[in-house]
């Protein structure tokens, strides 16, 4: 239960304490349910309220004339796909080449993928909800 439930919970046990009349507690419960259901409804708002001026300081970034301001994600994606293939296509396809021809080779160090995939799905993740999005007639 979080805390806010909690403390209502109590009340409730109060104001059934104070207002021995059933009708007069159920009203009084009735007021601090709407309360609690107004503070739920602002701090919804209040979160959807930031993600939109995180959308517009996304959407200003990818404008802005500089590499440095507007190329760090793609820099970003660019870097997990060469990660990504390095560490699925290349380093295979090498071992292989290396195995058959100089067996004596060391062996390649394989990336550690933990934080890649991590940092390449929560990109992809965006990525997918703007084409549902796209696929929804929203453009």
């Amino acid at each position: 239960m979080d805390p806010l439930t909690a403390i209502l919970n109590i009340g409730n046990n109060i104001l059934d304490k104070i207002f021995p009349d059933k009708d007069k507690a159920d009203a009084a419960k009735l007021k601090m349910f709407e309360l609690q259901q107004q503070g739920a409804f602002a701090e919804t708002q209040n979160s959807f309220s930031l993600m939109l001026e995180n959308i517009k300081v996304n959407a200003n970034e990818a404008l802005h004339s500089s590499i440095f301001v507007s190329g760090w994600r793609p820099f970003i994606g660019w870097t997990c796909g060469v990660a990504l293939a390095y560490n699925f296509i290349a380093m295979p396809f090498i071992v292989w080449i290396t195995t058959c021809f100089y067996p004596g080779a060391p062996a390649m160090l394989a990336l550690d993928m933990t934080e890649l995939m991590l940092l390449l799905g929560g990109m992809l993740g965006i990525a997918g909800l703007r084409s549902r999005e796209i696929t929804a007639g929203k453009r």
